[in-house]
């Protein structure tokens, strides 16, 4: 296969795993500029994890522990029960309520089990074949993004996620916390220093 052919498997398969929440902060995305920030802070977290995958892979002495990588399940569980406990005046407030470094936040955490898959993979390219990859997962980055925009718009959807949100997306971003705190063994090794 291709360098082309892996780069679209890897990003498509590193990109599902967004696609609910994506979907979930498009669908409401209500004021404008919202939409382009998600866009943007999913590039952005992208971009991010996408150099950080290469630095890695180019800095073999540099070694990060599985648990610390989990530390960031702690993100998406604080946010998750911040909207838990805010009152419906709170969530009236003019500012934006999807705000990029929230995007990018969410992005992350939800993105650092994607260190695990490209670190490794890059560290068998060469400078260009990595910058080759890191463009085409960047653009499958955005044809995801459209596609749960798409998805997220539809009124009937949008609808039902709004009437069941305050219960919807505090609990998805709580379990995805959870899960990457477990996946990396975060909970694990707290609770050794803790015995």
């Amino acid at each position: 296969m291709t360098i082309i052919t892996y780069a679209l498997i890897l990003g498509i398969s590193t990109s599902i795993d967004y696609f609910l929440i994506l979907f979930l902060l498009f669908s409401q995305a209500k004021k404008p500029g919202e939409r382009r920030t998600i866009y943007f802070g999913q590039l952005l977290a992208s971009f991010i994890l996408i150099l950080l995958s290469s630095i890695l892979s180019q800095v073999a002495n540099i070694f990060l522990a599985d648990w610390i990588l989990g530390l960031l399940g702690f993100v998406p569980i604080l946010l998750g029960v911040r909207i838990l406990f805010e009152n419906e005046a709170e969530t009236e407030i003019p500012d934006s309520k999807i705000g990029l470094l929230s995007v990018i936040f969410i992005s992350l955490a939800s993105g650092v089990d994607n260190l695990g898959i490209f670190t490794p993979y890059f560290t068998t390219l060469s400078t260009l074949e990595t910058l080759l990859t890191a463009g085409l997962i960047l653009l499958e980055t955005v044809a995801i993004c459209y596609l749960a925009e798409k998805f997220g718009s539809l009124h009937s959807i949008s609808e039902f996620i709004e009437k069941y949100e305050k219960m919807i997306l505090p609990t998805i971003f709580i379990i995805l916390g959870i899960y990457i705190l477990f996946e990396f063994g975060t909970m694990t090794y707290l609770l050794q220093l803790l015995t």
